[in-house]
C-alpha cells in the first residue's frame, strides 16, 4: 500500500507529502535516491519525516502503525521543521499549522476509508 495526499504551504513556500505506506524504511530510501540525497533511512520505524530540500517534505506512516498517536507525533515534526527551517519558532504558528495539518491528514485518512486504531 502507498497512497498519498499532498498539502500545498505557500505561506511557507513548500508542501508535504503525507503517505501511508508499507513500509516507511523502503519508502525514504526510495525518496532519497529519487532527490539524489546519499543517505539512508537505517531501521524500520512508525512514520518518519523525509526532507530532501526545503520545498518538499516527505511525512510517512507505516499503514500498521496508523493510529492516532503516529499521526499526531508526525504532524507535530512537520509543523516544527517546517516552521524553524523558515526562522518561525513562535508556538502559536506552530500550533495553527499542526492544526491545518491534522485536519487534511483526517479529511484524507477519512475520504480513503482507512481505519485508524486507537494507540
Amino acid at each position: 500500500m502507498s497512497i498519498s495526499t499532498t498539502i500545498k504551504l505557500p505561506t511557507y513556500s513548500c508542501k508535504i507529502i503525507i503517505s501511508i505506506v508499507d513500509s516507511v524504511t523502503i519508502e525514504a530510501d526510495k525518496i532519497y535516491k529519487r532527490h539524489k540525497v546519499k543517505e539512508t533511512f537505517g531501521d524500520e520505524a512508525e512514520g518518519a519525516l523525509v526532507m530532501p530540500d526545503l520545498d518538499v517534505y516527505y511525512l510517512l506512516i507505516g499503514a500498521k502503525y496508523l493510529t492516532h498517536n503516529t499521526i499526531a507525533h508526525e504532524i507535530f515534526h512537520a509543523a516544527v521543521r517546517v516552521t524553524e527551517d523558515r526562522g518561525v519558532i513562535d508556538e502559536e504558528a506552530q500550533a495553527w499549522l499542526a492544526g491545518h495539518l491534522t485536519a487534511v491528514t483526517y479529511k484524507f485518512i477519512e475520504k480513503k476509508k482507512l481505519v485508524i486504531k486507537h494507540g
